[in-house]
Formats: structure tokens, C-alpha cells, sequence
């Protein structure tokens, strides 16, 4: 059986946030651990996604420095963020 997610507008497949039930990008870091992603760009964002569903991958997330994400209007921030249950989640 497939389940079918909403997408964001781009294209990253969204799941309810196991606590808030808010929409998430579930992305990959470099190190391979999964990081929940708001999926709305927003101007205090500074992570970046790549996709890589051609490679059946989860998006990779790049968090940004300052000089990096002047301009950029396509970053989002991390779920852990903006979740009111964030530190139920969080990891050291």
C-alpha cells in the first residue's frame, strides 16, 4: 500500500510532525541523520535543500552561515525551531 504526502510547492513530499502534527520536509544531513524541515521558506531560514529524489534519497539539508544566505529567498528553518514540543525531540 503507498501513501500519497502533500508536496510543498517545491516538490518535497511533507508528514505531520509526530507531536504538533504541523507539516515537515523530512531532509538529510551530510552525517546521514534526519532532520524535520518546515516547509515554507521563510526569511529567518538558513537551511537549504537539495533534492535528490533521483537518487531515491530524502532532501539533504545544508544549514547556511550569514554571508551564505544573504538574498536567498528558499531557505527554511528546522522544525526543531519552530515546533512548540521541539525539546521533547531535540538530541545532543
Amino acid at each position: 500500500m503507498t501513501t500519497v504526502t502533500p508536496a510543498t510547492p517545491a516538490g518535497f513530499p511533507t508528514e505531520p510532525c509526530g507531536s504538533c502534527l504541523a507539516p515537515v520536509i523530512w531532509a538529510e544531513t551530510r552525517n546521514g541523520r534526519r532532520m524535520p524541515v518546515d516547509p515554507e521558506p521563510t526569511k529567518r531560514g538558513n537551511v537549504a535543500l537539495t533534492d535528490r529524489t533521483h537518487l531515491h534519497r530524502a532532501p539533504l539539508a545544508t544549514v547556511l552561515g550569514a554571508t551564505s544566505r544573504f538574498g536567498r529567498k528558499d531557505l527554511r528553518e528546522s522544525h526543531l525551531v519552530t515546533c512548540p514540543h521541539s525539546t521533547m525531540w531535540r538530541r545532543r
